[in-house]
Formats: C-alpha cells, structure tokens, sequence
C-alpha cells in the first residue's frame, strides 16, 4: 500500500499533504540529476537523488542561508529556477566589479559583484575600508544585503532584514563585511538581497503568503490552512527568476561568468513522464509538472524535479501504489 513503482533511471519519493480545504493529496516526485559536459551536453549522473522532504542549509538549519527547498510539498503555481554557485571574474583576474547572468528560456538576471569591504574603524567614526579585488566569491545571501544585529539588549532596539536575516550591509559595526551582491541599479536597501539562491519559507516576501495563524484561526480552521493562505508561498525561488508559469523542458540556459571559463550554454531535456495510480480497484492517469530547476554551475550539474499530485476524498486506504515510467526523452 501506498508504494511508488519506479520505471524510470530517476529518483522518486512520495508523501500524504492536504490542500487549503482538507482533501488529501497524494504528492508524488521525480527527481532527476545530470551532469553537464564541457560542450554543454548533458549526461544523465550516475548517483540519482530521491526528491528532498525536508529542507537543505548552507550551514546550520534555520540560522543560515537555504540551499534546497524540500521536494515533497503541494502544487506550485510556476517553476521555480534556483542557482547554486560562485561569481569568477572574467578571465580568473581579480576585479573590483563585475557582473553575473542567469538565463532560462525567457527569464534573464543580471547580478553586480562587488570586492571586499569591511567598516573599520576611523578618526570620526566607522568608515569603509579600502575595496579588495576578488577573483571568485561564493553566491550566497550571508554576501548579500540584510542581517540581523543582535548587538543592543534590548530587543526592542535590534535590527533584521527580514528579507535575509543571514546577510550583512544593516550595520556599520566595525569588522562588518558589507555585501559582494548587489543589484545592478537602484538603491542596495530598498531592492533587498540579490541572489540566485532558494528564498526560505520565513523569509519576506514570502512569508507572507503562508497565511494567518491567529485565535481566529484556532477557532476556526485548525488544523487546516488559513484562509488567506496563498500557493505562492510553496515558491522557493526569488520572483524576478520565475518563468510565467511551467517550464516545459527545450529552454535554453545560458550562464556568463558564473564558470571559471566564463560562459556556460545548454539546454533543458525534455522529459515526458506518466503516473498511473491503482485506488480502489480502478487505475487513475495523472499529470505532472515541472516544479523545479536547480543549477550548480560548480560540479557542474543540473536537478530537475517534477511533482504529479492527486486529489483524493474517501478512498486514501485504498490507494495501492503508483507507477512511474518515462514515455519519451529527448536531450
């Protein structure tokens, strides 16, 4: 009972959730991992990871930045497009600034890398430091701008950017970094964080589509989820690099200085997968979509994830075991 039958050469998962009225979905992912070739061919890796339930951090859970969004959750309103990576300078010599892209099909992020700065201590007060040329810097929001300043006691008077608590650039503490990310016009406050990176659940903005848990919500509706609640807030990616809906596979991706050879091109693979589900004696076809893509430019590889959910009312027990295959695949 409740078993994935895998015919596929990816990995697979599955798990139980509700939906915002309490009907249960029987959520099930597919997981694929290629490793990307020097001329952009793709290779199907030959270690296949199963689809994440829980979240993934740079650092310690919850106090550092997210790496990987958990696979196994409801249904996603677009496809969410992360990056994991590091920033080169072109041809490996350090520069004071230098920009970063990111295309996927019809979604395209620029992103300004700035050297090394620190506040220091001078005559008159905290000053910036000379700016030190950098040759790579890890792309990651504890570079970017945003913080959280602990320092005061009283916590009524402490800072955070709840944008990016993990960042630095809201104090002019002496030893403080200031930010590697930027973007490339605007006021560096008020565009918030620039990053490629997952975006965690209790972050803003996304945080504030998970809804309202208030006493009225206790009376109410728990244990389901809050009326006000939003899909949005299963979107892990930043919204300026979300596509207007699904990927589809076939886009192309083209990265620039985000590799120590300066340029990476390759496309998407097109993968057409069937879900075939046996409940309650009879079989049911359901349709996935492609929840995600998670580039790593540094291996370098590629993380496709797709997630094929089915509502289901009365009959959950009955719901014997889903089949997966691969009806066509086109690299």
């Amino acid at each position: 009972m409740w078993k994935v039958v895998n015919h596929t050469p990816y990995g697979t998962g599955r798990v139980w959730g509700r939906d915002k009225n309490g009907v249960h979905e029987w959520i099930v992912g597919v997981r694929a991992t290629y490793d990307i070739q020097r001329n952009g061919e793709l290779k199907l890796a030959d270690d296949q990871v199963s689809p994440l339930l829980l979240p993934e951090y740079n650092g310690d859970d919850g106090i550092s930045s997210l790496r990987y969004e958990a696979d196994l959750v409801g249904p996603k309103p677009a496809t969410d497009v992360i990056l994991n990576g590091t920033a080169y300078a072109p041809q490996g010599r350090p520069a004071a600034e230098f920009r970063v892209s990111m295309s996927v099909g019809a979604v395209r992020k620029v992103i300004k890398v700035v050297g090394n700065r620190t506040w220091e201590q001078g005559s008159l007060g905290p000053k910036l430091s000379e700016l030190e040329p950098v040759a790579s810097v890890p792309i990651v929001y504890e570079r970017a701008y945003g913080g959280y300043d602990k320092e005061n006691p009283d916590p009524r008077k402490q800072k955070i950017d709840l944008r990016n608590p993990t960042g630095c650039g809201i104090t002019s503490n002496v030893g403080q970094s200031l930010p590697n990310f930027q973007y490339p016009s605007g006021n560096i406050k008020k565009a918030g964080p620039a990053g490629f990176g997952a975006v965690a659940s209790y972050w803003s903005p996304r945080s504030e589509f998970c809804g309202t848990y208030d006493d009225d919500w206790k009376k109410r509706r728990f244990p389901l989820l809050p009326e006000d609640w939003d899909p949005r807030s299963l979107l892990c990616s930043p919204d300026d690099q979300r596509p207007n809906g699904y990927l589809r596979g076939g886009e192309v991706v083209e990265l620039e200085n985000l590799t120590p050879e300066g340029k990476l091109r390759f496309k998407l693979p097109s993968v057409h997968l069937r879900f075939r589900t046996n409940i309650d004696g009879r079989k049911e076809e359901h349709q996935d979509q492609l929840a995600t893509v998670i580039i790593e430019p540094d291996f370098p590889r590629l993380i496709m994830v797709w997630q094929s959910i089915l509502s289901v009312r009365n009959d959950g027990d009955y719901l014997e075991e889903t089949i997966v295959s691969e009806k066509v695949r086109l690299q």
